[in-house]
């Protein structure tokens, strides 16, 4: 069959070149929201999967084509494919429907489907889209195959499909969200191919310094960060490639691409040191040569495995810090102090570059809470920083809360203000446009910084 994957972008193609431009130095300083540019790994790892089955795949990246709508609807008419898959944040769905609209007036006959984080949640309300006829709930590589295959067979067997949602002539289907097992060895790497991969790797190299690219070699978290909603998407246990065939795609990325880094974007990835250890030992044993960075928290760093991270090419480690206010600490359920902060900050600088994240407008938030922050984040002196405004996210416990309190409503939500960068009136104490302004100056402050240490 022949198969269309469309990555959305947050914004439409001169309005993202536009956005690129006057943010530029807070970029150069860390900041991975106000232009968001992260490539389509889902739907790589998707692509690879379902090209290992023998279709015609074809990923069309909106993002890193700066496409418009009118350019995506020729692509659809001239590609003529069976099936368009469109994947969904929840910043980008009013997108991603536009995109099931273009297809389903290009390509009538086409099957229309929906996954990613946003249709996993809500999938009542993406499903009840017209132009869209199936939903997938959770991860998406074997329900999509099985879906592919049900679809070649005249529909036999769409009920038994995990993960798949539809509209019948009862109603809807809601499936339980589809998980993949524990051997995550068992599904090809991500076809970083299918996407122009240049074009993040020159952004990688403005971001963080490096030629590199961004991989995710596990999926899942165990922790419950209340403003986070990994759980309902990929579940509690973290589970993982195997070192060697982590090694294996690195390796790969860096003789098919030229790259000179990697940058794990997984939740957490020092969570099993045994794993750790073995998948260092592997990158010094094979002389893989390139630099890497990997995000983690603030509890699990320890000196001796920084030490033995650093000698397998690790030169910097990303911590979600989040606040300097020990009242919003507790409220997104950090299970850290401040007095940890500093203390492993201090451990991890003896060793790495360090980059924080950082978050205000957090739910109960006032100014003072803000300035807390804002100074910790001073006082650490770190190598990079990105900043965001707290969004409700669906599917986080700190969501539900929100809509508990009254203070939202259940996916009744402004796209365009959830992507970290805009601010809901009455979520914490200050004002949305006070909170704007908070926001711009203290990226300023640390992009001039970030400029001045250049």
């Amino acid at each position: 069959m022949k198969i269309l994957f469309i990555n959305p972008t947050f914004f439409d193609g001169d309005a993202f070149k536009n956005r690129y431009a006057d943010y530029v130095n807070w970029i150069r300083g860390g900041n991975l929201y106000v232009a968001p540019f992260e490539p389509p790994l889902g739907l790589a790892y998707l692509t690879a999967y379902v090209k290992r089955l023998g279709h015609d795949v074809t990923l069309l990246d909106m993002q890193a084509l700066l496409m418009d709508s009118e350019e995506l609807g020729r692509r659809i008419k001239a590609g003529k494919p069976d099936v368009v898959g469109i994947t969904a944040m929840t910043p980008t769905l009013p997108a991603a429907l536009r995109a099931a609209d273009i297809a389903r007036a290009q390509v009538p006959a086409s099957t229309i489907v929906l996954g990613g984080v946003h249709p996993t949640l809500d999938p009542e309300t993406v499903i009840g889209h017209p132009s869209v006829d199936f939903v997938i709930r959770g991860e998406g590589e074997e329900a999509f195959s099985q879906l592919l295959h049900a679809l070649q067979n005249g529909g036999d067997g769409l009920g038994q499909i995990q993960g798949l949602c539809f509209r019948t002539s009862n109603g809807v289907r809601i499936s339980e969200k589809a998980q993949l097992g524990e051997n995550l060895d068992s599904i090809p790497g991500a076809d970083y191919g299918a996407f122009p991969v240049e074009r993040y790797i020159e952004h990688n190299s403005l971001l963080r310094s490096v030629r590199g690219i961004s991989m995710i070699v596990s999926r899942g978290c165990p922790y419950n960060c209340s403003f986070c909603a990994v759980q309902q998407t990929m579940g509690r246990k973290w589970r993982f490639k195997s070192p060697a065939k982590v090694v294996d795609e690195v390796i790969r990325l860096r003789d098919d691409h030229g790259i000179e880094g990697v940058w794990f974007k997984d939740s957490i990835f020092n969570l099993k040191p045994a794993w750790t250890k073995e998948f260092c030992r592997l990158m010094v044993e094979r002389k893989v040569g390139i630099e890497w960075q990997a995000l983690t928290r603030i509890n699990l760093l320890d000196e001796d495995e920084l030490i033995m991270m650093k000698e397998a090419g690790l030169t910097q480690i990303d911590l979600g810090i989040e606040s300097g206010s020990p009242k919003s600490l507790v409220r997104l359920n950090k299970k850290i102090t401040v007095d940890q902060i500093k203390e492993k900050v201090a451990l991890a600088k003896r060793h790495l570059r360090v980059f924080g994240f950082f978050m205000i407008g957090i739910p109960g938030e006032d100014e003072d809470d803000v300035r807390q922050t804002f100074e910790l984040a001073k006082s650490l002196e770190l190598d990079r920083w990105s900043w965001s405004i707290y969004s409700p996210l669906p599917g986080s416990p700190l969501y539900d809360e929100l809509i508990a309190e009254g203070r939202i409503k259940p996916f009744a939500l402004e796209h365009t203000r959830v992507h970290f960068t805009e601010a809901y009136e009455g979520i914490c104490s200050i004002p949305s446009a006070r909170l704007k302004e908070l926001y711009g100056e203290i990226n300023e402050h640390f992009a001039t910084r970030r400029l001045q240490h250049l």
